[in-house]
């Protein structure tokens, strides 16, 4: 699993998390005890200047070879078997910490053809972004010197990096997870690229036959005789243990679950089905997907493991409202109905089952009006 981003705090001095970007029309008030804005203005710099690098900053960053060459390696079964100088760069990316006091590397990779890395620089730097570039050049040039020794090379890097600022715990979550699952988004992108080829258009008679879809993953989970439950989840539920424990039944009941996982109960329902090697998993996305769409990193695992399937409506991209939120959850009850199914709104008071499709199994009580008690839910006969 990536690591947490407890992680950063870690390496900042204060303990605190890199702090959000502020518009220069907004000085920071942190240093005045009374809440007004400091006598001193935050020093701006060129690259990124609505960031406050005083509080240190954490950094994505990417560099790549030049143009593109395959010298570090080989992807062999969604794991990186590197060079001779794949392994060079590998170590001189672990050492940037050494010869750079106050950094430190978190998550990193070499791939074939480039090499991404979180890089957290320390608060109160004299001159921030001159002590990163500074960084990163010592990186290229030993590097490439290496290339030259080992392969001949004469210019192994693009110019300058790719780098962002990562301003929230969400965003350092998800560079993170990036690049752990880096190898894998290769192996399905280069060497099973079957696995993320965008479907269209879908055929299934679970889906509106007026309108176009599209989608990536298993298609096979739309089928007739698959058990699908689709939930929807109130923003007022707060306790999720009673809704995980249904929902894990129901996956080992052999039900597919289907949702938009956009409320925060669906979503910690997503994550425990992915984390589950076993459960099965369809989310429909509130808008179009558009040409070369690719999943998140965190889906790809189960893309592969074949027991997910995202899918979308439509051709035309649409601004997702609170209607557009009704219309959906009415989507995703209809597709559950039209075959062997059960529509499931989970309130703050428990679960409503709102449809039923097909022939409902046994141990499903799903044929009470209203709403029933959890504990009645997918238990297994």
């Amino acid at each position: 699993m990536p690591p947490s981003p407890a992680a950063w705090r870690e390496a900042s001095p204060d303990g605190q998390a890199p702090s959000w970007p502020k518009p220069p029309s907004a000085p920071s008030r942190e240093a005045s005890p009374d809440g007004r804005a400091p006598s001193r203005p935050i020093k701006r710099y060129r690259r990124f200047p609505y960031y406050d690098y005083s509080r240190g900053a954490a950094l994505f960053i990417t560099i790549s070879t030049s143009p593109r060459a395959d010298l570090f390696g080989k992807v062999v079964e969604a794991q990186m078997q590197l060079s001779p100088l794949g392994s060079q760069v590998l170590e001189s990316l672990e050492v940037i910490p050494r010869f750079n006091p106050g950094f430190a590397l978190h998550g990193h990779v070499v791939m074939p053809d480039h090499v991404h890395f979180n890089l957290w620089l320390p608060p109160r730097l004299p001159d921030p972004v001159k002590a990163l570039g500074s960084a990163i050049r010592r990186f290229k040039t030993w590097t490439s010197t290496l290339a030259r020794k080992e392969l001949g090379v004469a210019s192994l890097w693009q110019q300058g990096c790719h780098d962002r600022i990562c301003t929230s715990e969400r965003f350092i979550d998800s560079t993170e997870r990036y690049i752990a699952y880096n190898p894998l988004k290769w192996e399905l992108g280069k060497n099973q690229p079957e696995f993320l080829r965008i479907r269209e258009p879908l055929d299934s008679p679970r889906l509106d036959p007026a309108e176009y879809w599209r989608g990536v993953g298993n298609t096979e989970l739309l089928y007739p005789k698959q058990k699908i439950l689709s939930l929807r989840v109130s923003r007022r539920v707060k306790d999720f243990n009673r809704l995980l424990a249904r929902m894990q039944d129901a996956a080992r009941a052999g039900y597919a679950i289907l949702s938009g996982f956009i409320s925060p109960g669906e979503l910690a329902v997503r994550d425990m089905l992915l984390a589950d090697p076993m459960a099965r998993l369809i989310r429909i996305l509130p808008d179009r997907m558009a040409l070369g769409h690719r999943p998140e990193s965190r889906y790809l695992p189960a893309i592969q493991e074949r027991r997910y399937l995202e899918i979308a409506e439509g051709n035309e991209p649409s601004e997702f409202s609170r209607a557009a939120c009704l219309d959906l959850n009415e989507e995703i009850a209809r597709i559950a109905t039209e075959g062997e199914g059960v529509a499931v709104y989970w309130k703050a008071e428990g679960p409503t089952v709102i449809g039923e499709g097909g022939a409902s199994p046994s141990g499903l009580a799903s044929r009470h009006a209203g709403v029933v008690s959890p504990d009645q839910i997918f238990t297994q006969s």
